[in-house]
Parts: C-alpha cells; structure tokens; sequence
C-alpha cells in the first residue's frame, strides 16, 4: 500500500495550566492523563532555591511512545511560562515501569506537560501531550504553541528501527531523526550532510569498539541535532 508523503506541519494553539509556586519550600502537583492516555497518572515536585528551581517529574501508566505513532520514541517533559514560553526540562527515563527525570530550572513559574516526541533535541513541543497539570486550584492559564504533523505525514508508518537490542536511547534517536529528516527532504543541506557525517563516524566507531562509549553517544546527540535542525529548514516552507 502507498503511503502518504506529504508532510503538514503547522502550530496548533493549547491551554496548559502554569504553577504559581512559594518563593520558598517545596510544592508538589499531580500530573494527569491526557485524552491520549486517560490511563497515566504522574506527579511533579519543584523546589524552590535561591536562583533554580529543583524539578522532578515522575509518570506511572504510559505504554511507549511509539504507541502514539511510529516517529515517536521518548518523552519530553517541558515547561511553559505564563507568557507561553517552552524550556525543555529534559527526556524521561525509563525506570521499570515507569519514567523519570530530575533535574533543574532557572524559570521559577510554569506549567508541566509531557509530550512523546521522536528524539531529545526537538526544537519545540510536539502536539502529543500525554501528561499535564490539571486546572483549577492555584494554577493560572497560558496559552502556547505546539507543533502538529512536524515528524511525519498524516498515517505514515515507519518501520521499525533494525539496530539490535539493547542499543542505548541516544543511538535509536539518532537512526529516527536521520529517517525522519530524509523524508523531508533534507538530505541535500548542509546540516544533514553534517550529521551525516557524524552518522557515520558512530555506527563505524561502534562496529569496530563492539561498544558505546560516552564519546560515541555525545556524537550521536550532536548527530541528531544536526539531523533537526535539517528536517526544521526542510519544512519552514509549509509552516508558513
């Protein structure tokens, strides 16, 4: 069967729910399931430093993220200001059955959702919002912008990366983002050629090593920047 391969990226507007929290102390907030999955459940808990914000973000009930679509493969969680501005807090890490991150913030004021999203370096939330603060109490509302069809086109099903088991999250990400950005036409930019480049240097510098060192991994996130910020130059023509 044919598949559809025309890409229709554009911005579609939500409403997230920002947390106003103490100048000092600690505040926790539930996380909950979004339509597409009305069976996750999560918690986040900021503390309040003197000049970051301490965050941890755990999620129970999601199954993986290419159960969402075939282009997706970890989840992001993300903060949002009340002006509608994105920071990304960082990729959730599989912990049994469940995903974590820890991490820091210099925004003292936001929002939280969590987005499945075919690599760590996206440039800007996907429209897959699987978890997000709940209305109401002492949250305040914001609008933001999140990005619709940017990874593939309508039902385009890819097949399944064939890189072997056990291959760490960062080289799986990377093999997704070279697919996803040759499908949009990048292949001939610069950026693609880069990583490219450094595409080639990890899979040789594994095969020969018969291991992932911490270099070979830095590379292959540095590959998928590239492979990013092709497939963005790519489609800026239809975003318009």
């Amino acid at each position: 069967m044919e598949q559809n391969l025309k890409f229709q990226p554009k911005l579609v507007t939500k409403t997230v729910s920002v947390i106003n929290p103490p100048p000092r102390g600690s505040v926790s907030t539930t996380l909950k399931g979004t339509e597409l999955a009305p069976n996750a459940t999560g918690q986040a808990k900021l503390k309040m430093g003197d000049v970051e914000v301490t965050v941890e973000v755990q999620a129970n009930g999601l199954s993986t993220p290419g159960s969402f679509g075939t282009q997706f493969e970890t989840y992001v969680a993300w903060a949002i200001t009340p002006a509608g501005k994105t920071f990304k807090l960082g990729a959730m890490e599989a912990k049994g059955n469940r995903f974590e991150l820890n991490t820091k913030s210099a925004v003292r004021s936001f929002a939280i959702v969590v987005t499945a999203e075919p690599y760590q370096q996206v440039t800007r939330p996907a429209d897959t919002i699987v978890l997000e603060v709940p209305a109401g109490g002492q949250t305040v509302a914001a609008n933001c912008a999140f990005l619709k069809g940017g990874y593939a086109p309508a039902g385009y099903v890819f097949p399944p990366i064939d890189t072997g088991v056990g291959y760490p999250p960062q080289i799986l990400q990377m093999y997704n983002a070279r697919r996803i950005a040759t499908l949009a036409g990048a292949e001939g930019t610069e950026n693609f050629h880069m990583g490219d480049e450094l595409f080639n240097s990890v899979v040789f510098s594994a095969q020969r090593q018969k291991k992932f060192t911490a270099v070979i991994l830095s590379q292959a996130s540095t590959a998928t920047q590239y492979f990013e910020t092709a497939r963005v130059e790519a489609l800026q023509h239809l975003m318009q």
